[in-house]
């Protein structure tokens, strides 16, 4: 029996040694190529930072390298330029936020993005790394043609931008104190886009059965009309239930329920007027929209809905 009681010993102390590991890492996922701890500094902010991980299990940065940005499982996401002056890749460029300006950035997202959804949507939605930076720029490709065609890169000072398993975000700097009420607006629409889109794209978001139901996908559509009056509100030569519950929602945290409720042309594609009857001549959209608001309403206590309001000051 002696050794039996040995090993039962040392399997006790392996345990209890990984049971304190554990807690003494309580603050570094599992779940990413690299490790990160909060806090990064003795700021009096960094309690803030810490709080949200603590709640949400999401790191806010405001001190990270490149790969903490680009890294992706299937290449680096970086911005770059295509060999003997071709193209750009598209993308984004960031630099940290200035420590100085952190409190009011902190301020900022949690008024105009974490403040719209509930702790149980953010628990589960919100990415590994928040990026907290002073410069985030959009990156594309513009023209010249004199005295040569060429092809050069432009960029676009933008609110925020996703990659992969973060999503950067951007006002760290003096201009989070100027903002007008139009950036704010701006600023509003952009990130809660840009955070349903890094939902979907980390596939965190289906149909529900109801909605899946309540459409025919799969008789062939030819025109737009014909998609409306299915209640179907995503381009009808691309259909299908998750497209189409994309489009509910991007509708719904991008436009304000006036501009749904707009009479718009039936062969207008984008998502204005989707609720009037100029394009809902079946009444099916309003029915299908319902169903999804009322979803995320029921499921976590946030309504998409007033997001789209809040970019219009509804």
């Amino acid at each position: 029996m002696k050794p039996h009681i040995l090993k039962l010993l040392v399997l006790g102390i392996f345990i209890s040694l990984n049971a304190c590991k554990k807690a003494e890492q309580s603050l570094v996922p599992s779940d990413t190529s690299d490790t990160y701890t909060v806090p990064q500094g003795s700021n009096a902010f960094d309690q803030t930072i810490v709080d949200y991980y603590q709640k949400y299990n999401t790191y806010l940065l405001y001190k990270f390298s490149d790969k903490d940005v680009y890294w992706t499982p299937t290449g680096w996401r970086k911005p770059v330029q295509a060999t003997s002056g071709g193209s750009w890749s598209t993308g984004a460029e960031v630099e940290a936020s200035d420590e100085a300006f952190i409190p009011a950035q902190l301020a900022l997202i949690q008024s105009k993005w974490f403040g719209f959804y509930s702790e149980k949507f953010l628990k589960k939605f919100l990415p590994t790394k928040v990026m907290l930076c002073k410069k985030v720029d959009s990156v594309g490709n513009s023209f010249v043609f004199t005295p040569v065609f060429a092809t050069v890169k432009s960029t676009k000072k933008v609110a925020a931008f996703y990659n992969y398993d973060n999503i950067q975000i951007n006002y760290g700097d003096a201009t989070v104190n100027s903002m007008t009420a139009a950036e704010l607006r701006g600023f509003i629409y952009k990130v809660n886009l840009i955070f349903i889109q890094s939902i979907i794209a980390r596939g965190l978001s289906t149909p529900t059965p109801e909605f899946n139901s309540s459409a025919d996908y799969i008789t062939a559509m030819t025109t737009s009309a014909q998609s409306y009056g299915k209640g179907i509100i995503v381009a009808y030569n691309a259909a299908s239930a998750q497209a189409d519950w994309t489009a509910y929602i991007t509708a719904m945290v991008s436009y304000s329920t006036v501009q749904l409720n707009t009479s718009t042309a039936i062969t207008d594609t984008t998502p204005m007027g989707i609720l009037h009857a100029t394009k809902d001549t079946s009444g099916q959209i309003k029915k299908r929209y319902n169903l999804v608001r009322n979803y995320f309403i029921n499921e976590y206590g946030v309504d998409l809905q007033l997001i789209g309001n809040a970019t219009r000051a509804i």
